[in-house]
């Protein structure tokens, strides 16, 4: 390794470090809840984060390499817009371990160290990479960031031209109508898996990647989802959106299917309930509501003549202390003395 090779790798060490040291909030969450066609990388999640410390803005992405083949690089671009169709800045990155930039790498649900991670050369299949990898954006205000995928280049050299503009669309479980949501929880054969992996989107399937109903995206050669292990031809068979919408079509049109029909507009209790039975409801009613007032007059009767009482102890309360005070100081004659506590008791009493 010659010198300036040596102070290059130095320098990338260096920014790679201070990156990790960063004191960073979450400005944005962007998330991908759908799959690129003729895509060899999905995104897992993307964040926009600004420094607490001196408030730049940065993005940083979590690819999934989907592809039968090792990724040695990927080249992305970054379009920032300002209230305008056309962008006014592009910022081209590249993903690889020649720049230290393959970031935090995942393999098989472990994270790899740092150390190790910059070892490696290419990105597996199904492994994921980019986290804690910061791409500095513009000071200036940008009201939308678009993400284009342009290319990867495979561990045997080959480079394949992507393209690709990171958008698309995913329905999920929370749209849906009732009777659809019905329809999935009767073909839903993995409900204990809903607990740890709850449906979160209506499954998709392209040409190397497939995003499962738990929102984790495989490629297209595994058969069972890599995060909750439900198949991939059970999704396809029975919980695809053309399938839930056909299903949801018989159903509806099924007389039989009394449950999913909107009983609002029918007046079932005009034929449940005689007129009678009504009446004796309406006479219960009335007659709880009579009790409650009835107790709650009483109580309140109580209340009020606790007023008086109480004044009337303190009263004789402070006669007494008066009649000891006079006895004190004018010495009274013990048995007139306890001739008036007697009678003042007697008058508590009373």
């Amino acid at each position: 390794m010659t010198k300036s090779e040596k102070r290059e790798l130095k320098e990338k060490l260096k920014k790679q470090n201070d990156d990790r040291m960063r004191s960073l909030r979450v400005v944005k969450y962007l998330e991908y809840p759908y799959i690129l066609p003729n895509s060899p990388v999905e995104i897992v999640e993307g964040y926009i984060l600004s420094d607490r410390d001196d408030y730049t803005v940065f993005a940083s992405y979590i690819f999934k390499n989907v592809s039968e083949l090792s990724i040695r690089k990927l080249n992305i671009r970054l379009l920032c817009y300002l209230n305008q169709n056309i962008p006014y800045t592009t910022i081209d990155f590249t993903y690889s371990q020649d720049d230290l930039t393959f970031g935090i790498i995942n393999v098989n649900g472990n994270d790899l160290k740092l150390k190790d991670a910059n070892l490696i050369k290419y990105i597996e299949k199904s492994a994921t990479f980019g986290s804690c990898v910061y791409i500095p954006l513009p000071e200036s205000y940008f009201t939308k960031l678009e993400l284009t995928l342009l290319s990867v280049e495979y561990a045997g050299g080959r480079t394949e031209i992507i393209n690709t503009v990171v958008t698309g669309d995913a329905k999920k479980y929370q749209e849906l109508d009732d009777i659809s949501k019905l329809v999935y929880t009767r073909v839903n054969i993995y409900q204990a898996a809903e607990e740890k992996y709850p449906t979160k989107v209506i499954p998709q399937f392209g040409k190397n990647v497939w995003l499962c109903c738990c929102g984790n995206k495989n490629p297209d050669s595994s058969g069972v989802c890599e995060n909750c292990g439900r198949e991939k031809e059970w999704q396809k068979a029975s919980v695809s959106e053309k399938i839930l919408e056909e299903t949801k079509a018989q159903i509806v049109n099924d007389p039989r299917e009394v449950t999913l029909h909107d009983k609002s507009k029918f007046k079932q209790n005009k034929y449940l309930e005689s007129d009678a039975e009504t009446q004796q409801k309406i006479e219960q009613y009335e007659k709880a509501m009579k009790n409650i007032a009835i107790e709650e007059k009483s109580k309140h009767r109580r209340q009020m003549m606790l007023i008086p009482k109480i004044a009337l102890a303190i009263l004789i309360f402070y006669l007494l202390v008066f009649v000891l005070k006079i006895i004190i100081e004018f010495q009274i004659p013990e048995e007139a003395t306890s001739t008036a506590i007697i009678n003042a008791v007697r008058f508590v009493k009373l």
